[in-house]
């Protein structure tokens, strides 16, 4: 591309708005042009190179681990914080399609750029502006999800209602006049009851303890010894007829009856749903999921195995840093949320084993 499109592509830039525009021909000039073929890497996460690129011509695909961030067109440009602070990449980037690209390194930029106090702080105020418009954005999204959990909080008032409505259920099952004989099915309704009871309690602590983080109102953590293994069982029983786990077994083992920890209830079943929910994803039908507690090493350990694919070694540096899911309606909040619950509420250890084509063990540890 002949130097004068380049230097007209860098006055539409918003970083280089203010510069006089010899400044941005002498920059094109000593600039280096790169050309890359379809998929080649650009740069990768965690690398400590120095330059910025602007996209000529192609498209760049920004990408952290499998999860695409963003697709970058002629005009736009990436990589443009590294001239300012010597960091690592935060992400990876390849070209999508054949791609030209002018390469601005950071002995340029201190060359040509950063020799121009008037120009630099208005690049200064263009990211600082940048930044203020993310954070605005980001409060607004705050915003709008209390508005939203509050909102669901207020829609399970109605279930409270039908609470009502089985515990008398309750009392007709049981005979309440003498010599009436509690009636057929009385057993599976007051299960029904103590589960949908269960549920809204859990539901609503859940929505105010995101709603308390959000207005930054702290709350005691609270944490009771018990035994861990009516916790996994209750767990299991709850989330039975979940499509993951349709048509697949879940075994549970213990190398006690009685293995107590101390930690929050609703907590480790939270970790516990989403350990065996993901499992039922990988796990064929008719296929079984292990899940185990035992005393180790001082610490009383559970562990949650499949029989699926195993987690591919890419995705392995990613999988607690990141959000990433396999699966269409996923989210990828699931083990991130686990290891907060383990390492950050409980200081205990959350890890995985996993190998490709024969499966993975999550396991996590707290002390007994």
């Amino acid at each position: 591309m002949i130097p004068k499109i380049k230097v007209e592509l860098l006055k539409k830039i918003d970083l280089f708005q203010s510069y006089d525009p010899e400044t941005l021909e002498r920059l094109v000039d000593h600039s280096k042009e790169i050309i890359l073929a379809p998929n080649e890497i650009l740069f990768k996460d965690g690398s400590m190179e120095t330059a910025m690129y602007l996209i000529l011509c192609g498209e760049i695909e920004v990408f952290k681990g499998p999860k695409q961030i963003a697709l970058l067109g002629p005009g736009q440009y990436l990589g443009e914080m590294s001239l300012i602070e010597s960091k690592a990449r935060s992400a990876s980037a390849r070209a999508a399609q054949s791609a030209t690209l002018l390469e601005i390194d950071k002995e340029l930029f201190d060359t040509y750029l950063a020799t121009e106090p008037k120009a630099l702080l208005s690049m200064m105020r263009t990211l600082s502006g940048r930044i203020r418009v993310d954070l605005n954005n980001m409060m607004d999204e705050m915003r709008q999800l209390s508005i939203f959990t509050h909102d669901i909080k207020n829609n399970l008032t109605p279930m409270g209602l039908t609470e009502e409505i089985l515990r008398e259920l309750i009392d007709v099952f049981r005979g309440t006049q003498a010599g009436q004989k509690p009636r057929e099915g009385l057993e599976d309704l007051v299960e029904c009851f103590e589960a949908l009871t269960t549920t809204r309690n859990n539901l609503t602590t859940l929505l105010e303890a995101s709603l308390n983080h959000v207005k930054r109102i702290k709350v005691k953590h609270t944490k009771t010894r018990q035994d861990i293994l009516p916790v996994i069982q209750e767990t299991v029983k709850g989330i039975l007829f979940h499509k993951n786990l349709s048509g697949k077994h879940i075994r549970v083992h213990s190398t006690s009856d009685n293995l107590q920890g101390t930690f929050n209830t609703l907590d480790i079943q939270r970790v516990l749903q989403n350990l065996i929910i993901n499992a039922g994803f990988v796990t064929e039908e008719g296929g079984a999921i292990e899940v185990s507690a035992e005393a180790c090493n001082g610490d009383l350990q559970v562990k949650v195995s499949d029989k699926g694919c195993g987690i591919p070694e890419e995705i392995r540096p990613y999988l607690f840093k990141e959000v990433i899911t396999t699966k269409e309606d996923g989210n990828g909040l699931g083990l991130l949320s686990c290891k907060n619950i383990i390492e950050n509420d409980h200081n205990g250890k959350f890890w995985f084993e996993s190998e490709v084509g024969k499966g993975t063990t999550f396991y996590f540890s707290i002390s007994l």
